[in-house]
């Protein structure tokens, strides 16, 4: 074998183990995935057929006042509490009018403003944080400066966006939500869904919603690398 052959085919082994070490990485990502929504489903399941205590069953409030028959799902530590927030409004231009004098070298003026008010964007912006609840019927924040609860039978829409922050949409108010962070972004959006889905009654709808998913990722299992 000559030189550049030689080194071709060590080039060619190199690049087989990388294809390989990477497949091995997207399996072991996959099949986590796949264990999740299926634990996922496991839960839901058990919520419908009346085992929810099964699943829910600690006993604590964790600081919040619960009402009867009012349970726990999730209690999230240390998060944030997103609103939407205008920036202040902006002027650009100039004053039109003529002035003339009224005693001494006071002045007044009198006329019309020629420039334009623009009012500043809105944002989705932190603006406090502390500790969250999420119960089969609502999710209360407390932090230093707020208290907010969300009622989901009042709640119009949720909507989950990237960096792990789930906007909260209600029939009166402005948006406003939570940010938990990439981490635990799975499973908190899971029992956000979890528990929408108790107290509205529709677990019949998030369970199909799943089983899609479940399907959807089975059909997306990594391919092995060509030899």
């Amino acid at each position: 074998m000559g030189f550049f052959e030689n080194r071709r085919r060590k080039a060619a082994e190199r690049a087989h183990a990388q294809a390989v070490a990477k497949h091995d990485t997207a399996v072991a990502q996959w099949q986590q995935e796949s264990e999740a929504i299926n634990r996922m489903l496991e839960v839901v399941r058990d919520c419908l057929s009346g085992r929810t205590h099964e699943q829910f069953n600690d006993p604590s409030d964790y600081g919040f006042m619960l009402k009867k028959g009012e349970f726990a799902i999730a209690h999230l530590e240390n998060v944030a509490y997103i609103e939407t927030v205008r920036a202040p409004s902006t002027y650009s231009g100039g004053y039109g009018g003529v002035s003339f004098p009224i005693f001494g070298r006071v002045r007044l003026n009198t006329g019309a403003m020629r420039g334009r008010a623009t009012r500043g964007e809105e944002s989705i912006s932190m603006t406090d944080r502390g500790h969250a609840l999420v119960t089969n019927t609502r999710i209360m924040f407390a932090g230093a400066k707020r208290a907010k609860e969300w009622r989901f039978d009042k709640m119009l829409s949720s909507s989950h966006l990237p960096g792990g922050i789930t906007v909260f949409a209600m029939n009166t108010g402005k948006p406003s939500g939570l940010g938990y962070g990439e981490g635990p972004a799975s499973e908190v959006q899971f029992r956000l869904e979890l528990a929408s889905s108790i107290a509205l009654g529709t677990l019949d709808r998030y369970e199909a919603e799943l089983v899609a998913e479940q399907s959807h990722h089975q059909s997306e299992r990594p391919t092995p690398p060509t030899t």
